[in-house]
């Protein structure tokens, strides 16, 4: 139950932040109580851990995409740079905590849990490389849910359409930063 509502509800926000739509963080919010519950009925904590850490994120995506400068933007190098140490430190960090319980695939839920954290905050900041980011960390929910002992094939189905979704995505935002270049530029030389 906990999983087929989280889905519809992901598949609501995916479509709509795809679309670039503010509203697709109410569904998000949503999603993800549904999301905390599947997780821990599945004892995956650290996608427990996320799901609920995702609600705030939903609450901070609200306020800052009505915010009017507000605009999708590319990371800098620096910023980048930054990301991936972040992401490699913090899965040693939690794969080591997660080795620990009876989460069935520790390597795999560390590595989702941290790279989607990574990925909200850069979606949340509007930044286009948040889109490769999901792109490989939803083949790698892909991956979990198969393996699951109990798969859970419909958050699985979610993750192959988000896949997509992110391409998709990944494909408008940078459209919206070039758009945005063209119009800068004209203002520029008028």
């Amino acid at each position: 139950m906990f999983e087929l509502l989280a889905v519809i509800f992901g598949l609501l926000q995916g479509i709509t932040v795809a679309l670039n739509k503010r509203c697709n963080w109410v569904f998000y919010i949503i999603q993800m109580i549904f999301m905390c519950l599947f997780s821990y009925s599945n004892h995956l904590y650290g996608d427990t851990f996320n799901s609920f850490i995702y609600i705030f994120f939903g609450i901070y995506g609200w306020i800052s995409w009505g915010a009017p400068e507000s605009k999708v933007s590319y990371m800098s190098m620096y910023q980048k740079i930054f990301i991936i140490f972040i992401i490699f430190f913090g899965y040693f960090i939690l794969k080591s905590h997660l080795q620990g319980t009876n989460d069935p695939l520790p390597h795999i839920d560390s590595f989702t849990t941290i790279t989607s954290i990574i990925a909200t905050v850069l979606m949340t900041c509007r930044k286009v490389e948040a889109w490769i980011l999901w792109f490989v960390n939803d083949i790698v929910y892909v991956i979990q849910y198969w393996m699951l002992p109990d798969q859970a094939f419909y958050l699985m189905c979610l993750n192959v359409v988000w896949t997509g979704l992110a391409v998709y995505s990944y494909i408008k935002w940078v459209k919206i930063v070039n758009n945005e270049k063209n119009i800068h530029s004209i203002k520029i030389s008028v």
